[in-house]
């Protein structure tokens, strides 16, 4: 009988101090502090706008208490939609993630650890959700133009992101604005409660796409960092252009992927081919597709007759290119059906079209947002 009672308080016990070691750690979260959300768009367009700062652990748990609803549902609603559609059990996505795990930085691991106790979802739920783009491929649009290519010489660069709307990922479309403690300044453009990165851009003036593709598939391994942490890498860490294709080129990759890279300081652009074991890095003169002076381009995968599509578009409007024409390319090749941006790095500007229910996202309208001036804001002084 004693040993039972004993047993029983040394549960409770157990149960009690789990319970506080975890208030503890949520006490140390000053969501307010660290987080703060709000809308942008016209009705039926809304956007939600994140601005997060401090640790890892700290923006995510922000997130994750601010979202705690987004969170639920892109976890344990999406999520299971998108394994149901792609066949494909969670315990395999389990293991997938602790290939993942092994190449990922601390820091990430801990944001997810912060989200998941901001919001009350099962971390197990989060991690698979941020393996469903590396699992998934798509195919997708983007080109970088400057100098002779646009009408005023400036840097724009365009990430058409084409991909299948029926497990409702558009619902919560967000822009999410962090201040890490390590890393620089960025925007994430893509949805409320989901961390890892398909577009975004970095105060230095660093911009990133990604197109999904098959050219190496041999190779393909889900033994390295998924796309959504190549491009966290790159933006987040990549100050100039050669450190922000240097993350890609020498760093742990999965399966084969297209991306594109610019900086609008050193007016550079580049398109990388990338596979498991191979990176091809090309510049506007070495493009294995038609050239345009200024221009880098891709679309829907490096065999597809949709590069001379892109590339028939932009040599029309060649010298001619800006915001409205760069929007108005993707609305009539019909690219970026999930959401649709135009990025000008130099300014931090962006605009961003996201699907509905009904309608494509290049079919419906663009929404402004500036980083440079939401990082000039009080919340990040």
């Amino acid at each position: 009988m004693q040993h039972a009672v004993n047993r029983l308080i040394t549960v409770f016990l157990s149960i009690t101090l789990a319970v506080v070691c975890l208030t503890a750690q949520a006490e140390t979260v000053n969501v307010a502090k660290h987080g703060k959300k709000y809308m942008i768009g016209p009705p039926g367009h809304r956007i939600t706008v994140l601005y997060l700062k401090g640790t890892p652990y700290q923006m995510g748990y922000a997130e994750g208490k601010l979202c705690d609803k987004e969170v639920h549902y892109m976890a344990l609603q999406v999520a299971p939609l998108m394994m149901l559609g792609l066949q494909i059990h969670p315990s395999k996505v389990d293991q997938i993630w602790k290939l993942y795990q092994k190449h990922l930085r601390p820091d990430y691991l801990e944001e997810l650890k912060g989200e998941a106790a901001g919001s009350g979802v099962p971390l197990t739920a989060i991690e698979r959700l941020e393996s469903m783009p590396d699992i998934s491929e798509w195919h997708c649009s983007f080109f970088a133009a400057y100098g002779k290519a646009t009408h005023s010489g400036d840097l724009l660069q365009i990430r058409a992101l084409d991909y299948a709307t029926f497990a409702g990922i558009q619902k919560y479309p967000s822009i999410k604005v962090y201040d890490p403690v390590h890393g620089i300044p960025f925007v994430n453009v893509g949805w409320a409660g989901f961390c890892g990165m398909v577009s975004g851009m970095n105060a230095d003036g660093i911009a990133m796409s990604e197109i999904g593709d098959n050219w190496d598939m041999q190779t393909d391994s889900f033994d390295g960092r998924p796309l959504t942490y190549v491009m966290r890498d790159s933006v987040e860490f990549g100050n100039t252009l050669a450190k922000a294709v240097d993350l890609v080129k020498n760093g742990p990759r999965t399966t084969s992927l297209l991306y594109c890279l610019s900086s609008a300081k050193e007016r550079q652009v580049r398109a990388l081919e990338t596979s498991h074991t191979k990176c091809y890095v090309y510049t506007p003169s070495t493009l294995p597709f038609p050239h345009l002076p200024d221009v880098v381009y891709m679309s829907m995968s490096m065999k597809s007759d949709w590069n001379q599509k892109l590339y028939e578009a932009l040599k029309k409007v060649y010298g001619k290119i800006d915001v409205p024409i760069a929007e108005g390319i993707m609305h009539n090749l019909k690219t970026g059906s999930l959401h649709a941006i135009v990025f000008k790095p130099a300014t931090g500007d962006l605009w961003v079209s996201n699907a509905t229910f009904k309608k494509k996202a290049y079919d419906c309208p663009f929404v402004h947002f500036n980083l440079k001036l939401a990082l000039q804001t009080t919340f990040f002084q």
